[in-house]
């Protein structure tokens, strides 16, 4: 097959100005990976930015794609909510492509909103409240410790060691700086204390559930997956947040995390390949905190992680992918 890889060109993006929380995600590693695998799969590989020409560019050479692979996890411009218009745009086209719809993307985007959709159809996640600005009342029932992020970012971005409070004043604070950097509402949810898994699907198969473990941390360090954690690699965050792949976990726990996985995943309409994330409090009751759709795929990443402990090469990862997008589009 023609198959047409489109993806945010970063090393551009990341001279020509200064995106928010950048570091460590300035260069296309993803894409490239991607590309030699479609190569070695024996595809023909087309290679296309994410621009403002990009509608016309896709256009005029409609008839040579038969698939896009879709890595537009940045957006346009680097600005991660403008990535669901790439498939709003291929759908437009008619253009085949991988991974979640242009609905799904922007569902998942906004955590609020995604999180009032679970909440309605009972699914458990952890409480939580919008602020457009820090001198809102707080909900009654809101309980400390909170954790303040933007409501519309992913990649652990806006999350730092201080975005878990344990107090008013703190709260504040912390709701400020988010609405002042990254121009957005704070989405402010209880902090669950306790243990991290990431459940992974390709197609209609479940991969082995993966726990993220925070052992290595001091003792003064809130046990998340921040900004550093995921992408700075010199920091202890990066070197002490380890991945757990199979999960120890008991079979019971297992099935409450699978079944929620695919209740949630199933409600937002995920296609091809995602991830649903969760905490777990020490009474084992778990609670979701995100869906995301078209979750990284580079080798390192969790979702290669969960495959390689499924038996999978990379290799078959991807042309999994493409497999799934095609039963689909067929």
């Amino acid at each position: 097959m023609k198959i047409a890889v489109v993806f945010t060109r970063r090393e551009d993006d990341s001279k020509s100005y200064e995106p928010i929380d950048w570091e460590g995600r300035d260069t296309n590693d993803d894409a490239f990976s991607v590309m030699n695998v479609l190569k070695e799969l024996g595809h023909e590989v087309l290679q296309y930015y994410v621009d403002l020409d990009l509608f016309e560019t896709l256009r005029n050479n409609k008839k040579n794609i038969d698939m896009v692979f879709n890595l537009c996890d940045d957006g346009f411009f680097s600005d991660p909510t403008l990535e669901p218009h790439l498939p709003a745009i291929l759908d437009i086209l008619g253009i085949p492509y991988t991974g979640s719809g242009y609905l799904t993307l922007a569902m998942c985007l906004n955590k609020a909103r995604a999180k009032k959709i679970l909440m309605y159809h009972k699914i458990p996640t952890p409480k939580f409240q919008v602020f457009e600005n820090s001198k809102e009342n707080i909900k009654k029932g809101l309980r400390f410790p909170l954790i303040v992020k933007p409501v519309r970012e992913d990649a652990s971005i806006g999350i730092r060691d201080d975005s878990v409070v344990k107090d008013e004043k703190e709260l504040r604070k912390k709701i400020s700086d988010i609405i002042a950097k990254y121009k957005q509402p704070a989405l402010v949810e209880e902090f669950i204390e306790g243990r991290e898994f990431n459940v992974g699907i390709v197609g209609n198969e479940v991969l082995p559930i993966s726990e993220i473990t925070f052992d290595g941390l001091p003792k003064d360090k809130p046990r998340i997956v921040n900004y550093n954690a995921k992408w700075k690699e010199n920091t202890i965050d990066y070197k002490e947040t380890k991945r757990s792949c199979p999960a120890k976990i008991d079979e019971k726990l297992k099935r409450k995390l699978i079944n929620l996985a695919l209740k949630a995943s199933r409600l937002m309409m995920c296609e091809d390949y995602y991830r649903v994330d969760f905490r777990v409090d020490k009474e084992n009751n778990p609670y979701v905190l995100e869906i995301n759709p078209n979750p990284d795929i580079s080798e390192d990443a969790g979702l290669a992680a969960m495959a390689k402990a499924k038996g999978y090469t990379y290799k078959e990862l991807i042309a999994k992918i493409i497999e799934s997008a095609l039963s689909r589009w067929k």
